[in-house]
């Protein structure tokens, strides 16, 4: 009676057509294996938490930006409390380089966790500790002394950088995964849509809202400082709701490491395979936010040393109008890693911040006399920063590497990012101490010019095929005595 129910589940033939998969050349064995799992269709996510991944990506890499962003109202804020003698150069490089550091040891332990356990799991947990972190440090203003108070706050934006560097590694291989799944041929803009324009954009929505707040609480800075940290609360908040229904996509279903024996040797192979690779990105990163970090934290101390009576409405309105001029040069950069490749739109990003860096240092004088001219000048400097490396090394980092280590590749890249900007701050305040304003503009400019050199040797990342580099991976370990397991 039951004969005809009972059919053999690993037989192709008896799936409905629209189950079988379209196999190509050399996808036998992993056709096989899907078949003889049981009577299920190929993995793929519902498209509504495809959907959900990419919107959680865009809400997180918003938050992120804001949390970087945070150290330039912060300082206004402790510098008028605290006075100078309050709040030295040396504690504020401290506050501004204990998110970096977090982030580096963040990045490096996620990118790790979301290959080899899940990106779920990981970008979960990153949202988490963000949340906590930055309502620890909503409420430093209420620590005594104040030097108890900048060390605490010092620990706990340790702690905050540890969530949001963790967050790059998960969401930008999830994000990109999903990209390359729903339009691989948009999947460069569609990357920068959700990285760099939605942390360039937090720039200027967190410095209204500090305006904002000072406008409304009559210059207030302690309600100012608890109201802005309570917003950058709410943010990582909301994405860990959204997580809980996230799921991961199909190339990482396909081809991961979850399962994987893992000896020395095994990594051993990976570097050997992909070593130029992690090389080229980790020294771009470094070389772009080397330059790019300092500059933007520092952007708040230079404009307020122009303001001539120190008007904290008056400087945070120059600060969003400075904040706000990026913002078209990551849309003309998205554009450009279609139109002429992701390798040429770096090399003309770091060609602007050549050109303006030295005609901002040369004119400074002049400049620092004219305000509205030096924010012009200083926002096109950064729009060029952002529409090149800014739009491209992050995309590259991730389209350079196999599904498989997508996330340790770039989390490798990110955290020579991270310690490149943590390097640039201890190096830009003291020069900016004993030369001048103008000189840290040369350096930015002569850095510029080797990111340029090294953008040339980087792959064009926009013409790899991601699944044709997962199979090259299976196939090259394969041949070094390890299989990959299937399945997540």
């Amino acid at each position: 009676m039951f004969g005809k129910r009972t059919v053999p589940e690993s037989r192709p033939s008896d799936r409905a057509p629209d189950e079988v998969p379209t196999v190509k050349e050399g996808e036998t064995v992993i056709a096989d294996r899907e078949l003889e799992t049981g009577p299920h269709k190929p993995y793929r996510p519902a498209r509504w938490q495809s959907n959900l991944t990419i919107v959680s990506c865009y809400i997180a890499n918003f938050s992120d930006g804001f949390q970087n962003q945070l150290a330039n109202p912060t300082n206004v804020i402790f510098t008028h409390l605290l006075g100078k003698s309050g709040y030295p150069a040396e504690m504020k490089t401290r506050i501004s380089n204990s998110l970096l550091i977090g982030a580096i040891l963040g990045v490096l332990a996620l990118g790790y966790i979301s290959d080899m356990i899940s990106r779920r799991a990981g970008l979960l947990f990153t949202s988490g500790l963000v949340t906590v972190s930055t309502l620890m440090a909503a409420v430093a203003l209420d620590v005594h002394p104040s030097q108890n108070m900048l060390w605490y706050f010092v620990i706990v934006r340790g702690i905050c950088g540890f969530g949001v560097g963790g967050e790059y590694p998960p969401s930008a291989a999830a994000g990109l995964e999903e990209s390359d799944d729903f339009k691989r041929r948009y999947r460069g803009p569609v990357f920068v849509s959700f990285t760099t324009l939605m942390a360039t954009l937090a720039s200027p929505i967190l410095m209204i809202i500090y305006l904002i707040c000072l406008k409304a609480s009559n210059n207030n800075l302690p309600v100012t400082f608890h109201a802005i940290y309570s917003i950058a609360t709410i943010l990582p908040a909301v994405i860990m709701v959204l997580r809980f229904f996230m799921t991961d996509s199909t190339l990482y279903h396909n081809s991961n490491f979850k399962h994987q024996r893992k000896p020395l040797r095994f990594y051993y192979l990976l570097a050997r395979r992909y070593w130029r690779r992690l090389a080229l990105t980790s020294l771009a990163f470094f070389l772009y936010d080397f330059i790019n970090f300092p500059n933007s934290i520092m952007s708040s101390s230079i404009i307020s040393s122009m303001v001539k009576d120190g008007n904290l409405q008056t400087t945070a309105t120059w600060q969003v109008i400075l904040a706000v001029l990026p913002v078209p040069g990551v849309l003309v950069g998205a554009f450009l890693t279609n139109a002429i490749g992701r390798r040429w739109t770096g090399i003309a990003g770091f060609a602007g911040y050549v050109v303006l860096g030295f005609i901002i240092g040369g004119c400074y004088k002049l400049l620092s006399r004219h305000i509205a001219a030096f924010v012009v000048l200083y926002g096109l400097l950064q729009a060029f920063g952002h529409m090149g490396p800014g739009a491209t090394i992050g995309l590259i980092s991730s389209e350079s590497f196999p599904t498989a280590m997508r996330g340790m590749g770039y989390s490798i890249a990110t955290a020579f990012g991270r310690t490149g900007a943590a390097v640039g701050t201890e190096c830009f305040t003291p020069l900016q101490d004993a030369a001048g304003d103008s000189a840290t503009f040369y350096l930015l400019a002569g850095v510029a010019v080797l990111g340029m050199v090294v953008y040339w040797f980087l792959p064009e990342s926009g013409e790899l095929n991601l699944e044709e580099e997962d199979r090259e991976l299976e196939k090259y370990l394969g041949m070094h005595g390890f299989v990959m397991e299937k399945g997540c």
